[in-house]
């Protein structure tokens, strides 16, 4: 007896899916948090340790979709039992028992969590630093999205998108440990694109750099500078923020609602599967 395929529909509809965005309560996470909560989603908000902001942005996107669920929901990915427990306790939570009752499966995965402790040095990277990021850079992803794969495979649709650096391709300040960490996370997120694109699920990074405003970099005191007047060396010293943005070739810092406009492209197009997109102002 010979099978028979049939043609996928399109469909992008986001309003009403369930997202989970982990590393919500900093600056790139609360960003996309808002993006979705805009489109309609429900959102769980992930949180480390700072409960404080995850709850407030919780309040304030309850005070504007009103209809909407939001939740936030702790889990430490540098400990293997909170990470591997995080997504069925995400969506049991007693403080999300709404979203339980009404979402079965997270439809929406951004990974968006990470460590970034720069050392720069190789001679001053210990096989620990490098045990650690790798912990919490990659293979707590893989966890994550291991969970959240099986929900979105079951219902035939799914967006997953990770959120990787520029250090995949050599460059960004960390060092090799989180070069290696990113590397590794795009690895992974091409290979699950292909395998599950005959799904309904996509998987796409995007790769930022030098992105302002979240405390990773400082915020440049002045926003003129000139060569003739100060050499970099002393602008590194007397505003390292402006030294960082005057070293890019758009001139400036780039901002996480930038990245989370990427990251909305990706969750509206399930056209578009396999890609990583560098948002890094012209960096090379």
């Amino acid at each position: 007896m010979s099978s028979v395929f049939q043609l996928r529909d399109v469909d992008n509809r986001v309003a009403g899916r369930l997202a989970l965005v982990t590393g919500a309560s900093g600056g790139i996470g609360s960003h996309t948090a808002r993006v979705l909560a805009a489109e309609g989603c429900d959102v769980l908000l992930h949180y480390s340790g700072n409960k404080a902001s995850a709850d407030a942005l919780a309040q304030e996107l309850s005070a504007k979709y009103p209809t909407q669920l939001f939740a936030a929901c702790q889990a430490d990915l540098s400990n293997r039992e909170s990470t591997r427990t995080f997504v069925a306790r995400a969506l049991s939570s007693s403080t999300s028992t709404e979203i339980s009752a009404k979402h079965n499966a997270v439809s929406i995965l951004v990974a968006n969590a990470g460590l970034g402790r720069r050392i720069r040095d190789v001679a001053d990277i210990e096989e620990e630093d490098w045990d650690e990021m790798f912990e919490v850079n990659a293979r707590s992803q893989f966890v994550v999205v291991k969970a959240c794969l099986q929900g979105m495979r079951a219902q035939g649709w799914g967006r997953v998108v990770l959120v990787g650096s520029i250090a995949s391709k050599g460059g960004g300040l960390n060092g090799c440990h989180y070069a290696a960490t990113k590397g590794a996370l795009s690895s992974m997120g091409l290979n699950l694109a292909t395998l599950l694109a005959a799904e309904g699920v996509t998987v796409n990074i995007v790769s930022p750099a030098m992105i302002g405003y979240t405390g990773m970099i400082p915020t440049p005191k002045s926003k003129s500078w000139s060569p003739e007047q100060c050499d970099i060396e002393t602008l590194r010293k007397e505003d390292p923020g402006l030294a960082i943005a005057s070293s890019i070739p758009v001139a400036r810092l780039g901002t996480p609602d930038e990245v989370a406009n990427v990251v909305l492209l990706f969750v509206k197009s399930g056209y578009m599967t396999g890609q990583d997109v560098q948002v890094v102002g012209g960096l090379r």
